[in-house]
């Protein structure tokens, strides 16, 4: 089972992200659905196979008193939209130290025990950057130091295209995120889903 490492905005953040994912919905098909209790918007720190029985519970916990030891901010804002081919689009945010530090952190504990299959090895990088070529090739997760990207993913399109509409896709998002504050409330372990979705939370901690 391929798992990920979260940070999950705040009950309200997330009912919010889901209605921008509905309003883009009337104009654009976008995958996983996301959701509340399963799918739920998220800000990934690593994710794919592990190795070995990890206890993912005090990971996650030690994590979390990393983050308040270091007083970190727990508040993001939404910058803006990027697309990602082939057909993605992610909610960028607002600089946080608190997403490179987690994502660090995470990485030196569970670096030694990522590994991928031959499927995994199978997989169209050809949109991935040189660097995050060698990071999928070696760990199976191409967002990983340099690399990492701190984003909320809205969905993929079902056709793994561009919008051809997107300044009104950018618009709404602009409309929809202006002045909204979210708060960081959990740190999850997750069952990965459809296009790596957050699909089943398997352990949390507040924050």
């Amino acid at each position: 089972m391929k798992v990920g490492i979260a940070m999950v905005p705040s009950a309200q953040m997330n009912q919010y992200l889901v209605e921008l994912q509905k309003e883009v919905m009337s104009f654009c098909s976008l995958r996983p659905l996301l959701g509340t209790e399963f799918n739920l918007p998220h800000i990934t720190l690593l994710q794919g196979l592990f190795k070995n029985n990890l206890n993912w519970f005090n990971l996650i916990s030690d994590l979390r008193d990393y983050c308040t030891q270091q007083k970190y901010s727990l508040e993001f804002k939404l910058s803006g939209l990027e697309y990602q081919p082939p057909g993605w689009y992610f909610l960028t945010l607002s600089p946080n130290i608190i997403f490179g530090e987690a994502h660090r952190f995470v990485f030196e504990r569970l670096k030694d025990s990522m590994y991928l299959t031959e499927e995994d090895r199978q997989k169209d990088t050809t949109n991935y950057s040189t660097l995050e070529k060698e990071n999928y090739f070696k760990y199976g997760h191409r967002y990983i130091g340099d690399a990492f990207y701190p984003h909320i993913t809205l969905g993929r399109s079902i056709d793994k295209s561009r919008i051809q509409d997107e300044a009104y896709l950018i618009n709404t998002v602009k409309v929809f995120t202006s002045n909204i504050v979210g708060t960081i409330q959990k740190i999850t372990i997750y069952e990965m889903g459809e296009n790596g979705s957050h699909a089943n939370t398997l352990y949390y901690v507040n924050i």
